[in-house]
């Protein structure tokens, strides 16, 4: 009887192992099921524009609604779209910018319905010439294209331009002894003539119209008499070495 007793206790414990295996299996193929059927979703919206992105991943979703509304903002304004925009510290500006235009990630059903209220897409206001110096001011950054009075002309009407005064100008890091340094502010513009006589770079005669962009710590000479955009740190003299 003893013997019986302990036999149907051993059974007992084993089927309850089994039925404990059984039902941790079928919760986690269940899950698996599941995961197999839920996407990381991301929404955009440019203009009355909505984009929807969705992946496996909450990274490779924020990738391909960054890429879009990086599409869709370089097309509306006429430049290139450029692979690799968002590569580097120094492009941060760029990933701010199209972050503007981007809702929350939700994680959902692949087939769930698109419910843009729920991420909370921004309605972002940009003009032309906003993402003209976002996306393209390095490309464009050259004496040719800025004027006497410190304008950035991206385009050839009268219209094409926008003011440098009071925005960042991105750093080189020949010149700069911060690492991380990439952009100040310009504070003020002032006429090259008054400062210097001769170009640091050429040696020629300062243009008339030849401007200076003073920043907190640099100063920018684009030089119309050698086509060079010449840097220096805070001393304004000929002989300073620190012209670059």
């Amino acid at each position: 009887m003893i013997l019986c007793q302990e036999i149907e206790g051993v059974a007992g414990s084993f089927l309850a192992a089994q039925t404990d295996l059984f039902l941790v299996k079928f919760w986690r193929d269940y899950v698996a099921d599941i995961k197999k059927n839920m996407v990381w979703r991301i929404v955009a919206r440019i203009n009355d524009e909505i984009i929807v992105k969705q992946a496996h991943s909450v990274e490779k979703a924020q990738r391909a609604a960054r890429n879009a509304v990086c599409k869709r903002l370089c097309d509306s304004a006429g430049i290139e779209y450029e692979l690799g925009w968002w590569k580097g510290s120094r492009h941060k500006d760029r990933r701010d910018f199209v972050d503007n235009f981007i809702g929350k990630p939700l994680y959902v059903l692949i087939d769930e319905e698109v419910e843009v209220a729920l991420h909370n897409v921004p309605y972002e206001v940009y003009t032309i010439p906003q993402v003209c110096m976002t996306f393209r001011k390095m490309v464009l950054m050259s004496p040719e294209n800025i004027d006497a009075w410190g304008n950035l002309h991206f385009g050839p009407d009268d219209g094409d331009k926008f003011p440098l005064l009071g925005k960042e100008l991105p750093i080189p890091k020949a010149v700069s002894d911060n690492a991380g340094c990439n952009a100040e502010e310009v504070i003020a513009i002032c006429d090259a003539q008054t400062c210097l006589d001769i170009c640091p770079k050429c040696d020629a005669d300062i243009p008339f119209g030849t401007i200076i962009f003073v920043t907190e710590n640099y100063r920018l000479m684009p030089a119309q008499c050698c086509n060079e955009m010449i840097w220096s740190k805070e001393d304004l003299t000929e002989t300073d070495k620190n012209w670059i």
